[in-house]
């Protein structure tokens, strides 16, 4: 009896295992995460582009955050490499996002290596840049990711489609309860 109480207690502490969700519009994916608790369930949304051993550039909204018109999700340029080996973006160096040849923004690398000694790097735009990129993200084409040096067009790091994004975006805010709008552009 003092076994199946703790049993129960125990379930009642610790969450579920997460359930997962998975769509594809054009050349994005949407991947939501449902997290259950006693307290509440909770969800993790993410729409993205590349990986599979390559670079992707995601979004990622959680369910409990505050959301628009006061946050935005950042689109965010991920890097992994194999083991000592570097990113093509190193900490600290200046990254363009290009769209369509036609407007850029800019972040600054932030490298890292994990615990089991692999390098990895994440570049998200400048945070008052944020809401333009994604109406960029929406209207363009394609997006041509390079590092940015002072002499020379900079290393390729990733050329993606945007086919789909806007309705990823859409399926990504729609499952973690956000609206899909976006304001008009920032000057």
């Amino acid at each position: 009896m003092h076994r199946s109480c703790l049993t129960l207690a125990l379930t009642f502490l610790l969450p579920l295992p997460a359930a997962a969700q998975y769509w594809e519009f054009g050349n994005w994916r949407v991947f939501v995460e449902t997290q259950e608790t006693s307290e509440h369930s909770s969800q993790t949304c993410t729409a993205l582009t590349g990986g599979d051993g390559i670079p992707s550039l995601s979004l990622s909204v959680y369910s409990l955050d505050g959301g628009p018109p006061d946050d935005y999700p950042k689109p965010t340029l991920r890097e992994s490499a194999i083991r000592g080996h570097p990113t093509l973006a190193q900490n600290g160096q200046a990254v363009g996002f290009v769209f369509d040849q036609q407007a850029a923004f800019y972040g600054i690398a932030n490298g890292y290596f994990d615990a089991d000694g692999f390098a990895h790097s994440e570049t998200a735009p400048r945070w008052q840049d944020t809401v333009n990129m994604l109406l960029w993200m929406k209207a363009g084409q394609s997006i041509d990711i390079r590092t940015v040096q002072p002499y020379g067009p900079g290393v390729p790091i990733m050329q993606a489609s945007l086919r789909g994004f806007t309705a990823a975006y859409g399926k990504m805010m729609d499952e973690c309860g956000f609206s899909i709008e976006l304001p008009s552009p920032k000057q």
